[in-house]
């Protein structure tokens, strides 16, 4: 088997979702062996893995929302073949891109795989947009919302590395930030940030809020302005405000619980890798009734709904009494690379690509 993931940049530092998720597959893959050719999209940066084909498709590093100056070589690619015996692509379903790529299978056809890593809003039916031979969803929520538009799908959790971090980088996180709850979304709307904010006035004493938040758009940069104002009228300083760091995994791992109770996940991963990578650091989390994320039944996740503040904060008090070990058992269990590799494995056979 020869497979082209096509992706944003398969570099680090994994800021997207969807490379974060291939790149979680790709490890899982190359971990077991005996899997054929495996080539990914750069740019100016490689993978750092060893074992791929690594093709310079990306001139620069991606983007958020890239636009058609990065696309565009993506799309040229597609055109032509290079020995891969199928295309396996990692991002959300949209019509331009759908297009592109039905156009481009006319002179290159190949088997394509398509990971539906996120969906569009509720009112933006999904099969329009679909292209390839077999889709896959990560979520039951996805799943049932493509079975009401008569669409099938596989259902394949996703799965993430751990993080990276260091024991002198969670003492550092907990001297500046003390006991901490971590919140690591989207500033946007419906992103779950004002509903952690409420959480935290009924947090028990000596509980802190961090909010882990990069700023993607001047909407967002209005939004920050506005909590570091809540935030400088608080009485007592319980909620600290970061932007984009490099150290996530010590910010990760040294929290006692993540709490996201996000509603609108439109263009989001449905259940957002962090979490996950929490787990496999032993922390668990709490997110919103209504949200992909609910689906996940598991005590170490904890599920109230956005607009009942106090009902948040009883969660997370909740999940702090949970074990470590049981939390990162869950990981163990269902998001490990291993397992990701093992169902996309079935998949690949089940369309003749490997034995």
């Amino acid at each position: 088997m020869s497979l082209l993931f096509v992706t944003k940049p398969f570099a680090p530092p994994w800021h997207d979702s969807s490379s974060g998720l291939a790149r979680a597959l790709v490890h899982g893959l190359l971990e077991q062996g005996d899997v054929g050719t495996l080539r990914v999209m750069v740019g100016d940066q490689p993978s750092g893995f060893s074992g791929l084909v690594e093709e310079r498709i990306y001139s620069d590093r991606g983007t958020f929302a890239p636009g058609l100056r990065q696309n565009l070589p993506v799309l040229m690619r597609l055109f032509r073949h290079r020995n891969e015996s199928a295309r396996h692509f990692f991002f959300a379903p949209n019509p331009r891109t759908a297009m592109a790529a039905r156009l481009a299978a006319r002179f290159c056809r190949k088997p394509a795989i398509h990971t539906l890593c996120s969906l569009p809003s509720m009112d933006t039916a999904v099969g329009p947009s679909l292209f390839a031979d077999q889709q896959v969803v990560v979520s039951p929520w996805a799943q049932r919302r493509l079975e009401l538009e008569g669409v099938q799908a596989e259902l394949i959790e996703p799965a993430v590395l751990p993080l990276n971090s260091s024991e002198e980088g969670r003492a550092a996180c907990r001297e500046r930030y003390g006991d901490y709850v971590l919140f690591a979304g989207d500033l946007r709307p419906g992103g779950g940030v004002d509903a952690a904010l409420a959480a935290a006035e009924h947090f028990p004493q000596g509980l802190n809020l961090v909010l882990a938040c990069r700023a993607k758009t001047a909407a967002d940069n209005e939004r920050k302005r506005g909590i570091e104002e809540q935030i400088e009228a608080m009485s007592a300083p319980r909620v600290f405000l970061l932007g984009r760091i490099d150290w996530i995994g010590d910010l990760v791992s040294a929290a006692r619980a993540q709490l996201l109770p996000a509603t609108d996940l439109t263009g989001k991963m449905d259940w957002p890798l962090v979490l996950l990578e929490g787990f496999a650091a032993g922390v668990p989390a709490v997110t919103a009734h209504g949200s992909p994320m609910a689906d996940l039944a598991e005590p170490s996740l904890g599920v109230a709904a956005a607009k009942d503040a106090r009902g948040l904060a009883s969660e997370v008090e909740r999940v702090l009494s949970i074990e470590r070990d049981q939390t990162s058992d869950v990981y163990k269990r269902r998001f490990t690379p291993k397992r990701l590799a093992d169902d996309y494995r079935s998949v690949y056979r089940s369309m003749g690509l490997m034995r």
